[in-house]
């Protein structure tokens, strides 16, 4: 007989959870203050609180995948300055370099002739 071992997937907790939250509390609160003004006091029926609860769910979606594809491009903006800020280092430094070897082509030069111009 043979044993079976289980393991535990533990997922990783999204960024800014708290954000996507409060977006969920908002628009069920959103909702239900809606449906209250709307009733006036009367009860809703079951296909009416089906309704208001698809609806809460639809909502919450939309308005969670919108905050997502912020984030996204938000983390690419960062990144691409990130990779910007890099470029623009090593440009510098090559531009440094380049002036430095050229300086130094000089001064070899002036050293090779003693310091006096070819003829």
């Amino acid at each position: 007989m043979a044993s079976k071992f289980f393991t535990y997937v533990i997922p990783k907790i999204a960024k800014s959870l708290t954000t996507k939250r409060n977006i969920q509390d908002k628009v069920v609160e959103a909702i239900d203050k809606g449906t209250k003004e709307g009733l006036k006091g009367a009860t809703p029926s079951p296909h009416l609180k089906q309704s208001i609860s698809k609806s809460k769910r639809v909502e919450s979606k939309r308005l969670k995948d919108l905050s997502y594809k912020w984030d996204e491009l938000v983390s690419k903006q960062k990144k691409n300055l990130k990779e910007s800020k890099t470029l623009i280092k090593a440009a510098g430094a090559t531009a440094v370099a380049g002036a430095g070897a050229a300086g130094v082509s000089l001064y070899n030069k002036k050293r090779k002739n003693n310091g006096k111009p070819k003829i």
